[in-house]
């Protein structure tokens, strides 16, 4: 990371980025091969984020399903 002159980011964030980011555009089974896991459930539970981000559609409908009217 120093050589690269990247700060701020750990080394298991950094690896934690490369895995999802492969994982997204080519499976599950490159990113674990990239990391050297034998087993792509390693990587799976270790190393790759869940996409968390919300539809904004569904957004929208929970908040019109949650919201209370005044």
């Amino acid at each position: 990371m120093k050589i690269a002159g990247i700060t701020g980011v750990t080394p298991h964030a950094f690896r934690r980025t490369v895995a999802t980011a492969i994982n997204e555009q080519a499976g599950v089974e490159l990113a674990a091969e990239l990391l050297g896991h034998t087993d792509p459930k390693i990587t799976i539970q270790h190393y790759i984020r869940r996409n968390e981000m919300v539809n904004p559609v569904t957004a929208q409908l929970l908040d019109r399903a949650f919201t209370k009217e005044t």
